[in-house]
């Protein structure tokens, strides 16, 4: 309960017994703020709610119409010490039960003791699952023992369920009441994925931080953090969590369920929840319980049928002033064949026709036996029908009414699509409630406009069905409309809440734009819960309905959806967007709608460089010739698009990047298009390649910032790793290796964190990057070991006939074992590891390969020297500098003139050594390159102290220390890797003054 709510509780109790008005309440409860009359009423909902009263024949709150209110029940001094569930108990007893009752209190007290339990509790339709686990659930609050309990419902037929629903609706209702602070302190600390999720929590200030902290979020972020989060809420306080219906349950719940259950930490967490025999249930349901009972990891409670003594005994026990009449028991149980609820629908049919009373304690035939037994339906579905011919017509009309609107109901919500007065329909539910006749009184529901009203639900799902599947289609189709229409209205202020029953409401009355947009909507909110596999089906789900729309409505609509599931899959490494990017580009060259289609191409060209410069290259000639046919500013979108992927998977060219880049300044001088997310990281790249380090930097920034903003394009989540990865990797270049080391341990924290594999293994890559720089050989061997291990993750698997990883990460993390194998002698390695490299290149191209075969051409020739065979280090010289050559990169460049004179000097060619070092050093003149500067001027001292020329090799060799010492100092004392660096035999010689 809220603090204000409790006050208005704690108020009402101080005075009890006489009138409060509506303005005595507001006076003493908010007393310095000035608030509408509608507040008190919408805190009285939520006074009632925790409660468990109802303001018709209330058992605590008098409601006086227009004068206030009035405490009525008895008040004392003692006190609870914890609040029990506000759901109404189920019976005291249970007949048949008391093996499975007995098992679920040896689980809970494994539980006490800090062993976690699942436990799921199965049968049959009817059987009475959900009365034993109320039964335990009531007994396990009145223990005497501190405990917490959460219950959450899954929803039957909503097709395109709500990601996590049951699980966030127990969330809930843990983040309020008295209790609640410590629950919401650990949330914010160790689960802030789910806080987002709960908008209640939320503040202005606190959702901006919480955006930055989850950026780059997963699926199995979520999961973990959960987890953990229960663990520090079970520490002292048990936690009884029970889910209701797990045949129904989304996939996203079943999930959660089975990280729960695999976790090994202790927690004082005990879950039950019911589920419909395996056969009746999803699949992910028959693999999860198989699965965790192979692995001793939860408990299966299978209820059966009664046996004929049970029956005796039930009956027995509604008949303490003598035995139930002879054969009535053998009669009951051979209809209802030990089924509880159709037993008992059986009795209340008997009871209803006056065949059977219950008068004084006893049970009384009123027709023989055989007579009984010739009327009775011996059929669950037909004896439910029977039971509904004895209710009025009125009630008929509402119970079926209230079937089409779902699981649970109230009148409110109904009003809009009945002939009945929502007053009178209140009463109607009430009275089939206070008898508990098909339907059960579940509380009281506040709406976000501060009103309330009684929320009902049925019996059991059983009854919905029949009276759901006893109406014409027609009829059914209206109701849904008009309830979907008022289901709308109640929550206009958080329309989010009921967004997944909106979509089922309109899809069956076949109101199919209302339909897809709101299962749009649908799909957002999965995706913001990094549930991506309910979001794509949702959105494949809308994409069917598309066929059912008039034609210039259904051409729009369903590329607005492809383009969304293929922004989606993209954003999840789906090798699937290929085929829905071509499959937009059909519809769209169908419709002649040229602007949609060069922009699918040009994504579709996006994703396959990372896969295939060849198939790359032919979308990018097809973007091209579509854009013949746009207009100025579209084309010259798709030119500038196209340019920089030839760029990327063909090879530097100074016109491509002279195209680009005067894309770019024409859309935003000439059209007032300022280049986006994706170009500022597609410019920082090409700034990257030819040596503009700080430029890199500052555009990758750029994008990164936008991306941090709310309201950031949350399928951008590829742009914002990229972004953040290239600022740091300028800086390796930049010679600031400190702030590198501190971004890059940041990113691979958060990385760790979200469980990003793939972002995870980039930047291990780009960090081992960092340590051959700093001669920290054999950490960058570490690092890149850690890397490579990466590719046995499924995570980074793209589709299911895929290899993990996407081959520039894993060519990018062999380049760095490679050249840190040479530099400790492992040649063997080296080899293996250029070998595969170079194949894999030569097989396939993808995006960037020309950039790196730079460094991997200097490794080669390295590798060649070290190991003496000078000829072929002089072949894989000249092939590094001339790829090099090939650039604009000044520093790869200088390191290959550079170590073209080490080759040169080795084969004893003193002029050519020189002729080498001076284009060397005329490369990089004027240019900031520390990496490159230190280690060309060290060879120009060498050479120049060979051709006599002692004062040239003073110079250089002083350039070469000042530039050591600039890399060295950009590291802290304390920094492992400057002592690396500096004792390194090739730095050290340098600042000794050796050779």
């Amino acid at each position: 309960m809220a603090p204000k709510a409790f006050s208005v509780l704690t108020y009402l109790v101080d005075h009890a017994g006489r009138l409060v008005t509506h303005d005595e309440l507001l006076n003493a409860v908010w007393s310095s703020r000035v608030v509408e009359p509608q507040t008190v009423k919408k805190h009285m909902v939520e006074v009632r709610t925790a409660l468990g009263d109802r303001p018709k024949n209330s058992l605590f709150i008098e409601t006086l119409p227009r004068r206030g209110y009035r405490f009525i029940a008895p008040v004392s001094e003692s006190v609870a010490a914890d609040p029990i569930v506000s759901r109404r108990a189920a019976p005291n007893a249970l007949v048949g039960r008391g093996a499975a009752l007995e098992e679920l209190h040896e689980a809970w007290q494994h539980t006490a003791g800090g062993e976690r339990q699942i436990v799921f509790i199965t049968g049959e339709p009817g059987i009475g699952k959900s009365a034993l686990a109320e039964v335990f659930r009531e007994q396990a609050a009145l223990t005497g023992n501190s405990v917490r309990i959460a219950y959450g419902q899954c929803i039957e037929t909503y097709g395109n369920k709500e990601a996590y629903g049951p699980i966030l609706e127990a969330l809930g209702r843990l983040c309020r009441g008295p209790r609640a602070e410590p629950i919401i302190k650990i949330l914010f600390a160790e689960a802030p994925t789910w806080v987002t999720q709960l908008p209640a929590l939320l503040t202005r200030e606190n959702r901006e931080i919480l955006h930055r902290e989850i950026v780059g979020a997963t699926r199995e972020r979520m999961l973990r953090e959960i987890g953990e989060a229960v663990e520090s809420i079970t520490a002292e306080t048990p936690l009884l969590l029970v889910l209701e219906d797990l045949q129904w349950a989304d996939d996203s719940s079943v999930d959660l369920i089975a990280s729960l259950a695999r976790r090994r930490a202790p927690a004082k967490f005990m879950l039950i929840a019911t589920c419909r025999s395996f056969e009746l249930c999803a699949p992910s349901i028959r693999a999860l319980i198989p699965d965790l009972l192979v692995h001793q990891l939860c408990h299966k409670v299978e209820l059966t049928r009664l046996r004929e003594t049970e029956v005796e005994e039930y009956l027995a026990g509604r008949s303490p002033s003598g035995p139930p009449p002879p054969g009535l028991s053998a009669l009951v149980h051979r209809h209802c064949e030990g089924n509880p609820l159709f037993m008992v629908v059986a009795l209340e049919h008997m009871r209803k026709r006056g065949l059977l009373i219950n008068a004084n304690g006893r049970w009384e035939l009123q027709t023989p036996l055989a007579k009984i037994e010739f009327e009775v339906p011996d059929d669950l579905r037909h004896m439910i029908e029977a039971q509904l011919e004895r209710v009025s017509g009125q009630e008929q009309n509402a119970l079926e009414l209230a079937s089409v609107a779902g699981a649970s109901f109230s009148a409110s919500l109904l009003s809009g699509a009945a002939a009945t007065e929502g007053r009178d329909l209140e009463d109607l539910y009430e009275e089939l409630s206070r008898r508990h006749h098909i339907v059960k009184w579940a509380g009281t529901q506040a709406f976000p406009d501060g009103s309330g009203a009684e929320r009902y639900e049925f019996v059991h799902a059983l009854y919905r069905q029949v009276l759901y599947d006893r109406q014409l289609q027609g009829r059914r189709a209206r109701l849904h409309r008009l309830i979907g229409e008022r289901l709308a209205t109640l929550h206009a202020r958080d329309i989010e809440e009921v967004v997944p029953e909106l979509a089922y409401h309109f899809e069956q009355a076949a109101e199919w734009p209302r339909a897809i947009e709101y299962l749009q909507c649908a799909a957002d909110i999965a995706g913001r819960r990094y549930a991506h596999q309910q979001a794509d089906a949702m959105l494949t789900r809308a994409l069917e309905l598309v066929t059912n729309l008039p034609d210039a409505l259904r051409t729009r609509t369903e590329q607005q959806l492809l383009a969304l599931l293929a922004a989606r899959r993209r954003a999840e490494w789906d090798v699937r967007v290929i085929e829905t990017l071509e499959c937009l580009v059909a519809r769209a060259a169908d419709c002649g709608l040229i602007d949609i289609q060069a922009r699918a191409l040009v994504d579709l060209s996006s994703f396959l460089s990372l896969i295939s410069a060849e198939r790359c290259l032919e979308v990018v000639q097809r973007a091209l010739r579509v854009s013949a046919q746009q207009e100025p500013a579209m084309r010259t979108r798709t030119r500038t698009a196209c340019a920089f992927r030839r760029l990327s998977v063909c090879g530097w060219s100074a016109y491509d990047a002279l195209e680009f880049r005067e894309g770019l300044v024409e859309l935003g001088k000439h059209h007032g298009l300022p280049a986006g997310v994706a170009d500022l990281v597609d410019e920082s790249f090409i700034r990257l390649t030819c040596g503009e380090y700080r430029e890199a930097r500052k555009v990758a920034l750029e994008a990164r910032a936008r991306l941090l903003e709310l309201g950031a394009n949350p399928n951008s989540r590829i742009e914002y790793e990229i972004g953040s990865a290239l600022a740091a990797f300028a800086l390796i270049f930049l010679g600031e290796w400190d702030e590198a080391l501190k971004e890059y341990g940041a990113a691979i924290v958060s990385a760790k964190r979200n469980a990003n594999y793939h972002y995870l293994q980039w930047l291990l890559a780009q960090k081992s990057w960092l340590h051959l720089q700093a001669m920290d050989f054999k950490g960058a061997l570490t690092i890149c070991d850690s890397a490579l291990s990466l590719t046995r993750n499924s995570a980074l698997r793209a589709g299911p006939d895929w290899p993990t990883g996407f081959p520039r990460q894993v060519r990018n993390v062999l380049i760095c074992s490679a050249l840190a194998s040479v530099a400790v002698g492992d040649y063997a390695r080296a080899l293996d590891d250029f070998s595969t490299l170079n194949r894999e290149m030569d097989r396939q191209t993808v995006f960037f390969d020309w950039y790196w075969r730079m460094p991997a051409a200097s490794g080669m020739t390295e590798l060649w020297l070290a190991t003496g065979d000078r000829d072929r280090a002089q072949q894989e010289a000249g092939r590094f500098l001339e790829i090099s050559r090939a650039t604009a990169d000044r520093h790869w460049q200088g390191l290959a003139w550079e170590v073209n004179s080490r080759v040169a000097l080795e084969q004893r060619d003193l002029p050519r050594a020189r002729d080498c070092i001076a284009n060397a050093l005329s490369t990089l003149q004027g240019f900031d390159s520390p990496l490159a500067a230190w280690r060309v001027n060290a060879t120009a001292a060498r050479i120049d102290e060979d051709s006599g020329n002692l004062a040239a090799a003073r110079w250089h060799r002083d350039f070469s220390r000042v530039t050591i010492l600039r890399l060295a100092n950009s590291l802290s004392e304390q920094e492992p890797l400057r002592e690396s660096f500096l004792s390194a035999p090739a730095v050290a010689g340098i600042l000794n003054g050796q050779r």
